[in-house]
């Protein structure tokens, strides 16, 4: 089945004129294939995001020796042990990701139980290109599920400027209109998030990618959004959580109808997104400990189209 974009999606795509390329990506990767399957197989690290009472998107993560996600039917996913008991119905937006290798597929749909095993019933399964991921390395294969424990914080907590000022590596959750979370990396120079604690805000520039606007699309149709900065050293996440808007600073000249797009800079503006931040809250090793690789480069709008295709 193709992926079917909502009102706040088609909004942001129209803008940019890139709805061609998210009409025939809607097509291409709408369903489950061979390909998706080895993306499972070789992710290490699960980050997935619910929504809590309140209304506000809560991560989660499941790290350890790939694979964590594996086919259990035509229409799900087999969780691992170590995954929380969530309550059949759940609705979950997860992506499954190796950063080391920068290859990752989302998955999003609810909980179940089927034969003694839970599950996640998958409403739309998708890959990603390999761009503006920063490699790093698990230093740990044990199975693990995190965060230990959440701490709310302040604002202006000293560890988190820290963190967010040098992030390379972050997630963002955003919902859509029938409730469903969707999980995607955020990735960019060091230091991309701009966080400014006196008045509660985060910007970042939101770089060219594949013309779907998933989040941004949701961002406008919903505005519910959080972001959690890792810190990879010690595995810790600051999830900062509020509303969002998204706004559009590139439009294509010409309808886009390819879902890469080389540029002539490693990191090219396409729109700009703004968080008023209501609550941050510290994610006590929310993933296990990683290592930097800093000798591997950064895939980038710059890099050979072949570098930055899915794989």
């Amino acid at each position: 089945m193709a992926i079917v974009y909502h009102t706040g999606q088609r909004e942001v795509q129209d803008e940019a004129n890139s709805r061609p390329a998210a009409d025939m990506l809607a097509e291409r990767m709408g369903s489950r294939g061979v390909r998706n399957l080895s993306f499972y197989a070789r992710a290490d690290l699960v980050v997935y995001a619910t929504v809590d009472e309140g209304g506000v998107l809560r991560f989660g993560a499941v790290s350890g020796g790939a694979p964590l996600l594996e086919p259990f039917d035509v229409a799900s996913l087999a969780l691992p042990p170590c995954f929380p008991a969530l309550v059949p119905g759940t609705q979950v937006g997860a992506i499954a990701i190796d950063l080391e290798s920068a290859s990752r597929a989302r998955a999003n749909g609810v909980i179940d139980e089927r034969e003694g095993a839970r599950v996640l019933v998958s409403r739309e399964e998708f890959i990603n290109c390999r761009k503006y991921v920063a490699p790093s390395l698990a230093l740990e294969t044990a199975e693990y599920a995190g965060p230990e424990r959440r701490e709310q914080v302040a604002f202006d907590d000293e560890r988190l400027l820290g963190v967010v000022g040098a992030v390379e590596t972050s997630f963002v959750a955003t919902i859509d209109p029938t409730g469903q979370p969707d999980v995607s990396h955020k990735g960019g120079p060091a230091g991309f998030l701009n966080y400014d604690a006196s008045a509660r805000q985060l910007r970042w520039i939101e770089l060219i990618g594949n013309g779907t606007f998933r989040s941004a699309g949701n961002v406008r149709a919903t505005g519910a959004i959080s972001v959690v900065a890792l810190d990879l050293a010690t595995g810790d996440g600051y999830e900062l959580s509020g509303q969002g808007q998204y706004e559009t600073r590139l439009r294509y000249d010409a309808p886009r109808e390819s879902g890469l797009w080389p540029a002539e800079e490693d990191f090219p503006v396409q729109g700009l997104m703004t968080v008023d931040v209501r609550e941050v809250t510290r994610l006590r090793r929310l993933i296990a400990p990683r290592r930097r690789l800093e000798a591997v480069e950064k895939i980038t709008s710059c890099s050979p189209v072949q570098d930055q295709v899915p794989r």
